[in-house]
C-alpha cells in the first residue's frame, strides 16, 4: 500500500476530507469521535511497506486501517452473534452441507460451459472468499430455486469465516446483506442497514464498505436478489450492480445470490444495463447452482432431527409425489415435513392426504401444520381442565391469508406488532370473540410456527420463508376472484407483480371450492380491458388468465383472451386446449415443456419466442403477428429477420396465417458471419476482455479462421472492438468491447442476420 492509497483510505472513513491530514510522516484524523495522532514511516527491510507507528508498536498501513480504524475484529464478532443459532433451534434444524456445481472464472478457466462438481458449497464460498482474483472484480452468483438454501449457505459461510478471522486463519469477512426482495436503484441503504440495523455496527459509511471490498478484506453477500434480477424489468437492479463494480475498479470479490446468473439469460438486451454499467472496469462472472437434496441429504437431516425411520418417511412421500418432489429436494419444506410427520399418527394422515390431492399439495402441507398448531398450542382453558381451541383451522387460515395481504399492501415482509394487534381487533370483532380469546391470539401470533420474528425491524413478524407468504397471498387473492369484487381485485393487483407462486395458489382455492372459472376469467378480461399501458394490474391480469385458461376443462368454444399483457416464460410448461389470444404481447417466452393444442395467436407481439428441437408448434396458428426475434436453442443461433423467423416457426410445426403454403416471401440463409459474432459477444457475458486462444477454443477449428480472418478485421475497423496491449508471456492478443451492449443489440436487431446491416447500423 503506496502513501496515495493509504491516505484515500482514510479518508474514506471520516466525516469530512478535511478531517485527514498526511504529511511529513505524521497522520492527523479525526475518525467520527476518536481523535488520531500517529507516525507513519516505510519498513526498513526489503519490502520497504508503509508502517503506522501508535504508541511506539509499529504495524502495517493495511493492518493497522482494518484492526485500529475500520474495526474489522469487533464486525467479525457481530457476524457470529448475528449468525448463530440457539442450540435448541439447531437440534430442531440442523445445517446439511448442500452440493454444488461450480462454473469457475474464465481466467481459471477456457471452458463457457464447463462446471465443476463440489460436493461441499459452504467450502467453495470459503475458498472465493479468500482466493481473490487480482486485477478484476470478481461476481459469484450463487444460484438456485427459492428454499434451496441460499441464504442458510451464505450465513454458515459468513459465521465460519469471521471464526477463521478471528483465529487469524483468514484475511477477508464475508457478510451477509439480506435484500429482501425489495426494488431499489443503488446498494447504499441496502448496505447500511444491513450493517447498523442487522449486525448493530455503525462505524463504516458506504465508501468505506467500498473501499475495504476493495482491499478484499470485506466479501459482500448479497441476498434475496432474484426478484430484480428478470428480464423484463426496467433494469434498477443490474444497473444498481454495474455501479457497485465499476466503483470497486477492477478490485473487489462480491456475492449475489439469485435463482439465476444473468449471463445465463439468452437476449442481449437483458445483460446490455449492466455491461454498459460496468463500463471499461474488469471484471469477471461466475455461478455456483446449489443442487437439490438427495435421498442422502434428506435422510441424513433427519438422522440429525432424531427422527424416526426417515429412510420410511421418504420412501413413503415418494411413493406418492416421486422422488424429485420439491417435498423431498427442497430444504425448507423437508424441515416442515419433518416437523409434521414427529408424530406417527400425523405422518399416516399426510401422507394420505398428499397422495389423494397431489395438484394442492402445498394446502394439504400446510394445513397439517395449522392443524397441529390449533389443536395442540392454541388452547385456553374453558372450565378446569377442559381446554377449547382459540380458532378453528379455517379461521387460522383466514387470520394468516389476512396478514399476508396487508404485508403485501403495505410493500413489506414483516408488520409491527400494533399492527398485527389492529388485524387481530378487526378479525375477532368480526367473528363475536371474547376480550380474553382477543388478548391470547395476539400473544399466542408471536410464536406461530409459520411466524417468525424479524429482528431487522425489531418488534415485528414476518413469514418463516416466503413460500408460506407467498402460499397464503394466494389465499387471499383466491378469496377475492371468487367474490368476484372488480375494485378489491383491481387495487391488489395493481400494488406490484405477484409472484407466480401465489397466482398457482389463487388458482388451486378457486379450484378447491368449486368456483366458476368463467365468472372468474370474465372479471379479469374486464379489469385488463380498463387498464391502459403497461401496469402492474395489466401483467397480473395476463398471469391469472393464462392459468385459469390451463384450468377449466376441455371445452366445446374455443377461450378467448384479448389485448392481454404476459410476463416472461407466459407460455413455457404450459398446457393450452382451444385457446384464442388477440392482441396480445408476450414478453420473451420459451415454448419449452408445453402442450399447446388448437392454439391461436391473432396480431399478437412477441419480443422473443424461444424454440427446441422438434415439432413444438404443431398446432399453433400465427396470424397477424410480430415476432421481434426467434431464438432456436437447438441451432444455438437467434435471428430478427421476419423471412427467416416464419421460416423457423413453420419448421417447428406451427401454421403461418390462413394458407398452410409457405409465403411468397425468399429466405436467405442465416450469415455465418453473423452466427459467429453472436458467439463470440457471449464471451463478454462472462468477462469484460478476452483473449485470441479463448476466441479459437469457442469457435473451435472450423470457424476460428473464418472469424480471425474476416469477422475479427472488419469489428476491428469498425470500432466494435479495441485491441488491448498484452503484457504476459509468449505472443497473444487481448480484446475489448468498444460500443455498448445496448448498442450491439439494437444493430443486430436491424440488421435482420446480415453482417454487413450489423455493420453499417454500427456505422450510423
Amino acid at each position: 500500500m503506496d502513501i496515495g492509497e493509504f491516505k484515500r483510505a482514510l479518508t474514506a472513513f471520516a466525516d469530512e476530507p478535511s478531517d485527514v491530514d498526511v504529511r511529513l510522516g505524521k497522520v492527523v484524523a479525526q475518525v467520527r469521535d476518536d481523535l488520531i495522532d500517529v507516525t507513519i514511516r516505510y519498513s526498513l527491510n526489503e519490502s520497504r511497506e508503509l508502517e503506522v507507528i501508535e504508541n511506539g508498536q509499529p504495524y502495517s498501513a493495511r493492518v493497522w486501517l482494518i484492526n485500529r480504524v475500520a474495526r474489522l475484529p469487533q464486525l467479525a464478532d457481530r457476524i457470529i452473534a448475528s449468525t448463530s443459532i440457539p442450540p435448541a433451534l439447531a437440534a430442531q434444524s440442523p445445517f446439511v452441507v448442500p452440493s454444488g456445481s461450480l462454473s469457475r472464472d474464465l481466467s481459471v478457466t477456457l471452458d463457457l460451459n464447463g462446471e465443476e462438481h463440489v460436493p461441499d458449497a459452504v467450502a467453495a464460498l470459503l475458498s472465493k472468499a479468500s482466493n481473490s482474483l487480482p486485477g478484476a472484480t470478481s461476481v459469484l452468483y450463487v444460484t438456485s430455486d427459492a428454499g434451496e438454501g441460499k441464504t442458510t449457505v451464505i450465513n454458515k459461510a459468513a459465521r465460519l469465516q469471521a471464526k477463521h478471522y478471528k483465529e487469524k486463519t483468514a484475511s477477508s469477512l464475508i457478510v451477509p446483506i439480506p435484500l429482501s426482495g425489495r426494488a431499489f436503484l443503488t446498494f447504499d441503504d441496502a448496505v447500511i442497514a444491513a450493517l447498523v440495523n442487522k449486525l448493530r455496527f455503525n462505524y463504516l459509511y458506504f465508501d468505506a464498505f467500498v473501499q475495504l471490498v476493495r482491499m478484499g478484506a470485506i466479501v459482500p453477500a448479497f441476498d434475496g436478489y432474484e426478484e430484480m434480477l428478470v428480464e423484463g424489468s426496467r433494469g434498477e437492479a443490474v444497473s444498481a450492480l454495474g455501479n457497485l463494480v465499476q466503483s470497486l475498479d477492477s478490485t473487489g470479490t462480491v456475492f449475489i445470490a439469485a435463482r439465476k446468473a444473468f449471463f445465463e439469460y439468452l437476449s442481449f438486451k437483458t445483460q446490455a444495463k449492466l455491461l454498459d454499467a460496468i463500463g471499461d472496469r474488469s471484471a469477471s462472472f461466475s455461478r455456483l447452482e446449489l443442487s437439490r437434496w438427495t435421498k442422502d441429504q434428506f435422510c441424513e437431516y433427519g438422522e440429525r432431527r432424531a427422527a424416526d425411520n426417515p429412510e420410511e418417511i421418504y420412501a413413503t412421500v415418494a411413493a406418492r409425489l416421486g422422488p424429485e418432489h420439491p417435498l423431498l429436494t427442497r430444504a425448507v419444506l423437508v424441515r416442515r415435513l419433518f416437523d409434521v410427520a414427529a408424530v406417527g399418527a400425523d405422518r399416516a394422515k399426510l401422507t394420505e392426504l398428499l397422495g389423494s390431492n397431489p395438484h394442492d399439495y402445498f394446502y394439504t402441507f400446510v394445513e397439517a401444520i395449522v392443524k397441529r398448531e390449533a389443536s395442540e398450542k392454541w388452547l385456553f382453558k374453558v372450565a378446569g381442565d377442559v381446554m377449547e381451541p382459540l380458532l378453528d383451522i379455517q379461521e387460522h387460515h383466514q387470520l394468516l391469508s389476512q396478514i399476508a395481504q396487508e404485508m403485501w399492501q403495505s410493500s413489506t415482509t414483516s408488520l409491527r406488532y400494533d399492527v398485527l394487534d389492529v388485524l387481530v381487533d378487526l378479525f375477532a370483532e368480526g367473528r363475536k370473540k371474547s376480550a380474553v380469546a382477543i388478548r391470547q391470539i395476539k400473544e399466542r401470533l408471536k410464536q406461530h410456527s409459520l411466524l417468525a420474528a424479524d429482528t431487522s425491524r425489531g418488534q415485528a413478524l414476518s413469514f418463516d420463508h416466503e413460500d408460506f407468504q407467498n402460499f397464503y397471498l394466494g389465499e387471499a387473492l383466491g378469496l377475492l376472484l371468487s367474490k368476484l369484487s372488480r375494485a378489491e381485485l383491481q387495487a391488489f393487483l395493481s400494488v406490484n407483480l405477484v409472484p407466480i407462486a401465489t397466482v398457482e395458489q389463487a388458482v388451486q382455492y378457486l379450484v378447491r371450492h368449486k368456483v366458476d372459472l368463467n365468472a372468474v376469467l370474465g372479471t379479469i378480461s374486464a379489469i385488463n380491458e380498463s387498464e391502459t399501458g403497461f401496469s402492474f394490474c395489466k401483467e397480473n391480469c395476463g398471469a391469472v388468465a393464462m392459468r385459469i385458461a390451463e384450468c377449466i376443462p376441455s371445452r366445446d368454444r374455443t377461450l378467448l383472451l384479448s389485448g392481454m399483457l404476459f410476463s416472461t416464460g407466459a407460455l413455457a410448461g404450459r398446457t393450452l386446449f382451444r385457446v384464442s389470444f388477440e392482441g396480445g404481447h408476450f414478453q420473451p417466452t420459451s415454448i419449452s415443456k408445453s402442450k399447446l393444442a388448437e392454439v391461436e395467436f391473432k396480431a399478437c407481439e412477441f419480443e422473443r419466442l424461444e424454440v427446441d428441437a422438434g415439432k413444438q408448434l404443431v398446432g399453433c396458428t400465427f396470424t397477424g403477428c410480430r415476432v421481434e426475434s426467434l431464438l432456436s436453442t437447438a441451432r444455438d443461433e437467434q435471428t430478427f429477420d421476419p423471412a427467416l423467423i416464419s421460416e423457423w416457426l413453420r419448421q417447428s410445426g406451427a401454421r403461418i396465417g390462413d394458407d398452410e403454403a409457405p409465403a411468397q416471401q425468399q429466405v436467405h440463409a442465416p450469415d455465418e458471419r453473423t452466427v459467429l459474432l453472436g458467439r463470440f459477444l457471449r464471451v463478454f457475458l462472462r468477462t469484460t476482455y478476452v483473449d485470441e486462444e479463448y476466441v479459437r477454443l469457442r469457435l473451435g477449428k472450423g470457424f476460428a479462421s473464418l472469424f480471425l480472418d474476416e469477422v475479427l478485421p472488419a469489428l476491428l475497423s469498425s470500432r466494435v472492438l479495441e485491441e488491448v496491449q498484452w503484457k504476459g508471456q509468449g505472443i497473444q492478443r487481448r480484446y475489448r468491447l468498444l460500443v455498448p451492449m445496448s448498442a450491439v443489440n439494437q444493430a443486430l436487431e436491424r440488421s435482420r442476420g446480415s453482417f454487413d446491416g450489423f455493420l453499417l447500423a454500427i456505422r450510423s
